[in-house]
């Protein structure tokens, strides 16, 4: 944990509350979420005109009634992968095996065989973290994910604390390169969820996505190409509240054409499929 002369007050709080939160068991973790999903929703009406302005985008032919319903759900979603998440510091590996199932995993053994190492993909979407944490026990080699540092180290500390717990290891963005080149010299997968829109001063590639002009950040191509990967998408469907299935496709393997951008346009691709067939599970509540 970042030293606490660093940390603000209220960062100190919100780890506080997730360590209490923990300790409670996963059914009274969700009418906590169904408690704040009515607050945030109705009273509160928190980032209602961002989830609201992104759906009209995305589906503008959709009925405003259908489309006022698949917001309520959309939030009510987004509040149980919150709480999952939190529930998710003292899940067993036992449960999680149980609540997220993968299909296809020879595709990965057959893969990692053939090339020692797989970048594995996925997007905001059902719970990324349980997928995540249900990698480490799941996928046939050691996995290592990348991810961008919040700005909140004591938060971030303890969610990487949560995510590692099953043996996965996290890698913060900015240093990756030189420690996959060293992650990937024996077998293993290197894991990222990609769907994050890049910071202004970030390279990103512009693709029509859910019916607008979208910027994504190209790294994972540029790491598929830079390592020699292949590339996997995981496709995560929420069977149920807290059950989620994941099928694993493939979405490229090299030698790579000499253009770039196929492997960002079969992504892209691969999410909005994803969306346009279960839009609830997206998370919806910040700008793309």
């Amino acid at each position: 944990m970042p030293d606490n002369h660093h940390v603000k007050p209220g960062e100190r709080a919100i780890v506080l509350l997730i360590r209490i939160l923990a300790w409670l068991p996963l059914p009274l973790l969700y009418v906590i979420a169904d408690t704040l999903y009515l607050l945030l929703y109705y009273v509160l009406r928190t980032e209602r005109k961002l989830v609201d302005d992104n759906l009209q985008h995305a589906f503008p032919d959709m009925p405003l009634p259908e489309r006022k319903q698949l917001a309520t759900k959309t939030y009510r979603n987004a509040l149980h992968v919150l709480f999952e998440t939190i529930h998710a510091r003292r899940i067993s590996e036992k449960e999680l095996r149980r609540r997220v199932q993968f299909d296809n995993l020879k595709l990965v053994e057959q893969l990692l065989k053939q090339h020692g190492k797989v970048l594995v993909v996925a997007a905001h979407q059902g719970n990324w973290e349980w997928l995540n944490l249900a990698s480490s026990l799941c996928l046939p080699a050691p996995l290592a994910t990348l991810y961008k540092p919040l700005g909140h180290p004591a938060i971030e500390a303890l969610l990487n604390q949560n995510r590692s717990r099953f043996g996965g290891r996290m890698i913060a963005a900015q240093s990756a390169l030189s420690q996959l080149v060293r992650f990937t010299r024996e077998p293993g997968i290197i894991a990222v969820v990609a769907d994050q829109g890049p910071q202004p001063h970030e390279e990103k590639t512009w693709a029509t996505f859910l019916n607008q002009d979208t910027a994504f950040y190209p790294g994972i191509e540029k790491l598929a190409r830079v390592l020699e990967m292949p590339i996997l998408f995981t496709r995560v469907t929420r069977l149920r509240r807290g059950y989620y299935r994941v099928n694993v496709n493939l979405l490229g393997e090299p030698p790579w054409p000499a253009q770039e951008g196929s492997v960002m346009e079969a992504y892209i691709h691969a999410v909005e499929q994803q969306i346009l067939d279960h839009p609830a599970d997206w998370l919806w509540v910040y700008k793309r």
